[in-house]
């Protein structure tokens, strides 16, 4: 278990908390602000994508916390909820592995360390599918916060270069939220040059918009797939 990890797991057996999502005492996310039912997917770009909830109320509120507010203790849950991402992926594929999209650097020093690697490591040890860092980020690129579409794959354009590969296990790209889908695409776009078979993607949570509900629209299980494009 990596030094940050040991840290929050130790702070949440001693020190009170309260939920992320909604303040109320106890857990670090309670029952109430993670998602129910089954994890659920969409298609972004062609790439099959899995998420455990909804990017909004408690989840937005509780990913924001663990990002942006140093509440690192969040990477327990919200790594088991994506796990049940991960497990939502069809095994009969063959063998997979995790494949975590890197934070700048930038990004790893305001953070405490590199969050959606932390999440991963959680995911990997519920799901049983290893972790491989087949990705690096080439070139610092801007937050995403306030960018539009085209901004998006401007930023991120070329960011990635990935370990060549050209007999390895099926890649599951894993991050955090998608929102536009930019970075999974040049993920995606990155590991194919290297050689990697045709990625699939999961996440903790996906915006509303991905699939097509309002914000109290229905939960559809996995199997229910609907197909946008980039956004």
């Amino acid at each position: 278990m990596a030094l940050v990890d040991l840290l929050g797991a130790m702070s949440e057996l001693v020190l009170p908390h309260s939920c992320a999502g909604c303040r109320a005492p106890g857990r670090a996310l309670c029952a109430g602000c993670r998602p129910t039912g089954l994890p659920r997917a969409c298609a972004v770009a062609g790439l099959s994508v899995f998420a455990a909830g909804d990017y909004q109320d408690g989840m937005r509120a509780a990913l924001i916390a663990y990002k942006e507010r140093g509440r690192t203790e969040l990477a327990r849950p919200l790594g088991t909820l994506l796990a049940a991402a991960v497990q939502a992926v069809d095994e009969r594929a063959g063998p997979a592995c995790l494949v975590p999209i890197p934070s700048a650097a930038r990004a790893r020093r305001e953070r405490g360390g590199d969050h959606v690697l932390r999440l991963a490591r959680t995911a990997s040890r519920v799901s049983g599918v290893p972790v491989f860092r087949a990705l690096r980020l080439d070139h610092e690129v801007r937050d995403s916060a306030g960018l539009d579409r085209g901004e998006r794959a401007a930023n991120l354009a070329g960011a990635f270069t990935a370990l060549r590969c050209s007999d390895g296990p099926r890649p599951i790209v894993v991050d955090d939220i998608v929102t536009t889908g930019a970075t999974l695409r040049e993920a995606v776009r990155a590991l194919e040059s290297a050689g990697w078979p045709t990625p699939v993607a999961a996440v903790v949570a996906a915006t509303p918009r991905r699939f097509g509900t309002t914000r109290r629209g229905p939960w559809r299980g996995a199997g229910a797939t609907s197909t946008v494009g980039m956004t």
